[in-house]
């Protein structure tokens, strides 16, 4: 990411303290991917923020690891953890380059509304499907700019000049989805809950036998 981390530092509070904008799709989005879950999953997520839907995975999973670029942001989900008293998510201040991605180690990775903030996806989604076990899942929610409306996309440069909005990355549901595909992956589950928001599962190839 290009974007510094002291853009999120600053907005690190608010944005714990923001809702989402629809419990009842947050909520789904929850279903959705805890019924991929079973005691023995082994979860990462990269792009974290707060922490919260980690934590509240926690309890579905044996462990999950979650990281965030902003120290800020680490340090709330850190407080987070302690007020929840769960002990199986830890949170690390790296950025996605920063990552290791341990090759055949993870059941599942998450990237919520992470994927329109970063500019080298196809290496990315490489080093997650290579990181994922066989069968393994890519989760995530991703805003798709170029389907947005005219206005918030010329709104997006003039934010960004004054230090309101980080660097975006604009992509197209379908390009998300093609990119998954040209990487290896299977679709899963693709939901456009709303126009220019896309809630994708994609799975990498199971052994066979």
């Amino acid at each position: 990411m290009t974007t510094s981390s002291e853009f999120w530092d600053k907005v690190s509070q608010k944005y714990a303290n923001k809702a989402v904008p629809s419990q009842d799709i947050y909520e789904e989005k929850l279903a959705r991917t805890q019924r991929l879950f079973d005691s023995d999953s082994i979860v990462m997520e990269f792009g974290c923020g707060t922490g919260t839907t980690s934590l509240i995975h926690g309890p579905h999973v044996k462990e999950i690891i979650a990281y965030d670029y902003s120290p800020k942001m680490i340090e709330i989900a850190n407080q987070k953890k302690h007020e929840k008293q769960i002990e199986n998510v830890t949170f690390e201040v790296k950025s996605v380059e920063e990552i290791p991605f341990h090759t055949n180690t993870y059941d599942m990775i998450m990237a919520h509304s992470i994927l329109h903030l970063t500019q080298n996806n196809e290496q990315i989604l490489k080093k997650s499907y290579e990181a994922l076990r066989p069968g393994g899942f890519l989760v995530s929610s991703s805003g798709c700019i170029k389907e947005m409306n005219l206005f918030i996309r010329g709104l997006i440069p003039l934010l960004k000049a004054v230090g309101k909005a980080p660097e975006i990355t604009e992509f197209s549901a379908n390009e998300l989805i093609e990119l998954h595909k040209k990487i290896g992956f299977k679709i899963y589950d693709a939901w456009a809950y709303k126009k220019g928001e896309l809630f994708l599962i994609a799975q990498k190839k199971k052994l066979e036998g």
